[in-house]
């Protein structure tokens, strides 16, 4: 369906202008039935080849690194195989191009192709809508540095040659050369107005290894991007700062982590001890400055869910149980992500990448379980479990002891851990076919 799709944007566009390369590292029988289509559409008389290479070497970066080499378009549009742009892609996008030499990279806004699959695709697709709707949004709008998702926008050839190409030693290698680029000087325009539509993750175990892989390539691309970044008088400081804030973003997962586990340690091993009274003065001189810190940090998630919800015209009320949802999604894969958090900050390994499944089901809820393509249990699952009664313990102890501001904290990230778990489990089993 994506070959359809590149094909209609082809004809809208002029055959004779574009080039369709498919970029396939599969060694299973999906080749053969990517052969059949691009025999197909050549006989059509459309410019179509594959491009394979013998390994995955460098993964994904690696794949469009050999294809950049090969390529001599001038633009390049990109499209992960889940996705189905819009016939006028093309024609929407490339005249930007000629009106801004200095223009990398145009990236519109993904859709959902799937959004109502499943209870998880609603809480997921709301996720993705505030990155487009409020983050994206707003690094374009004050002058900040937007990135390329990866898929569903087009790329200046020259400026990726002189960025230096795709690179292999993150796992996130669009957003790492969205930051190149435009330290070479060239610009990101966001178009939230032009749609890719694409498909979300609908089992928790494929949202979590995708989660995960956006964590660790983050965090890799902040180690690797910002000591040059940083010290850069020519940026202002509003870029540097929020280019701080962007690549550092997952780090808020692990400080999510630790603030659970010390609440655990403090009710359970804090309350009525000398050691603990004798700080207590200074622990609570602290909480009192970090609080409107807090109130902030816990307001603003919330504040762009609904701003998002309003951008679409949809009823908060009634997306109060995808709400629900994405709220335990952020709780629970705190321990997930801070495993990949510590993976990219402590080690120089390159970390495989692991494609999210995607089964190109688009209605029935539960089709997923007959897929062959499924994700493998996490061995996390024991750690999720050992936090969860971590959580009950600690959460019968503050009760127990009148702590309930305690609760605040531990309810939210108990209940979530044992969300997660229950469905890492639930729905890494595979059906039968």
């Amino acid at each position: 369906r994506l070959v359809t799709a590149c094909a209609n944007m082809a004809e809208a566009y002029g055959v004779e202008k574009v080039n369709i390369l498919i970029l396939d590292d599969s060694d299973d029988d999906t080749v053969q039935e990517v052969d059949v289509v691009v025999a197909e559409y050549a006989q059509k008389h459309f410019k179509i080849e594959v491009l394979r290479r013998s390994n995955r070497g460098g993964f994904k970066a690696g794949a469009l690194q050999a294809a950049l080499e090969r390529t001599s378009e001038e633009f390049i549009a990109i499209f992960d195989a889940d996705f189905i742009p819009p016939a006028n892609f093309l024609l929407l996008t490339l005249p930007y191009f000629a009106k801004d030499e200095r223009l990398g990279i145009i990236q519109s806004r993904w859709t959902h192709l799937n959004r109502d699959y499943n209870f998880l695709t609603k809480a997921i697709a709301l996720g993705i809508d505030v990155h487009f709707f409020i983050e994206q949004t707003g690094r374009y709008a004050a002058g900040c540095f937007p990135n390329f998702n990866g898929s569903g926008g087009v790329l200046r050839k020259k400026g990726m040659l002189e960025a230096g190409g795709w690179s292999a030693d993150t796992l996130a290698e669009d957003l790492d050369l969205s930051y190149r680029m435009q330290g070479q000087g060239y610009t990101v325009l966001y178009l939230k107005n032009i749609h890719s539509p694409g498909e979300l993750p609908p089992t928790l175990p494929s949202f979590k290894k995708q989660q995960g892989r956006w964590a660790n390539g983050s965090l890799r691309t902040a180690r690797k991007i910002l000591p040059g970044l940083l010290p850069d008088r020519s940026l202002k400081l509003k870029q540097r700062l929020q280019a701080f804030i962007h690549l550092t973003g997952f780090m808020i997962q692990p400080l999510m982590l630790c603030s659970f586990v010390l609440t655990c340690l403090a009710v359970l091993f804090g309350s009525g001890h000398p050691a603990a009274l004798r700080i207590d003065a200074t622990i609570n001189t602290i909480w009192a400055i970090l609080l409107p810190f807090i109130a902030i940090c816990t307001l603003a998630p919330w504040m762009s869910m609904f701003t998002t919800l309003k951008a679409q015209g949809l009823s908060a009320l009634r997306q109060l149980p995808t709400l629900f949802v994405l709220l335990l999604l952020g709780f629970g894969l705190s321990l997930s992500n801070t495993r990949e958090a510590i993976k990219a900050l402590f080690t120089n390994r390159i970390w495989e990448f692991n494609r999210t499944p995607k089964y190109a089901d688009l209605k029935n809820g539960q089709d997923w379980r007959t897929k062959r393509y499924q994700t493998s249990m996490d061995p996390l699952w024991v750690t999720e479990f050992c936090f969860m009664l971590l959580g009950l313990l600690s959460s019968a102890f503050a009760i127990r002891n009148a702590n309930f501001s305690a609760l605040f904290i531990l309810l939210p990230f108990t209940v979530s851990y044992g969300f997660v778990l229950l469905f890492s489990v639930f729905q890494s089993r595979k059906g039968k076919a």
